[in-house]
């Protein structure tokens, strides 16, 4: 088992180099985002939950992500390998993971931040919400909340998985394929120490 998380902010491109590591590293996503918007399509036990939280441009409450992510790693063989995106995304979050996977037998190996400023991430969103039409990404106070839960909460976890030398970062501005030719290369010295 060898587990790795993406991390960026919203429109920093994780969903597209989430793509392409799942091809070549044959990881199991775990895409909190995708599990969240499946569940509203599918008229999920959650799904009016989950859209107050959405349409607000929040995270949804711990106990609903945490019952998700069992699910999904439960359900999957022990030797699978993992790639967790859009989860954790707080220090409440983190240590759960941490403690679930203590419990498989297993560990975070390293995380992979994607790194843009939110003049660019602005202009990718609003480009994303032309094409994906999605509501999350079509409103502006919608985007500016989303900003300021992920610079808020999220970055204090880049600070914990630094200090276990575990954070490998990346400028995510650059060309789709130059910052998939970085994670492959720290992907390399991981697998390959």
């Amino acid at each position: 088992m060898f587990n790795i998380i993406l991390v960026g902010p919203p429109g920093s491109g994780k969903g597209t180099q989430a793509e392409r590591m799942i091809q070549k590293y044959r990881f199991v996503p775990i895409a909190l985002g995708a599990l969240l918007r499946q569940q509203m399509a599918e008229n999920g036990a959650n799904k009016v939950l989950i859209e107050t939280y959405i349409n607000r441009g929040q995270l949804v409450p711990d106990h609903l992500s945490f019952e998700l992510v069992t699910g999904l790693v439960q359900g999957q063989p022990a030797d699978t390998s993992f790639l967790f995106d859009g989860f954790p995304r707080t220090i409440p979050q983190v240590t759960f993971l941490d403690n679930f996977l203590k419990q498989c037998d297993a560990k975070i190996d390293g995380v992979i931040f994607l790194d843009v400023s939110n003049s660019i991430l602005l202009k990718r969103l609003k480009n994303r919400a032309t094409i994906e039409a999605r509501p999350d990404d079509q409103d502006d106070s919608k985007i500016k909340t989303r900003m300021q839960i992920y610079e808020q909460e999220t970055l204090s976890i880049l600070n914990y998985y630094k200090t276990q030398g575990k954070l490998h970062s990346i400028d995510g501005t650059k060309s789709v394929d130059a910052v998939t030719q970085a994670i492959e290369a720290i992907m390399d010295g991981l697998i390959r120490p």
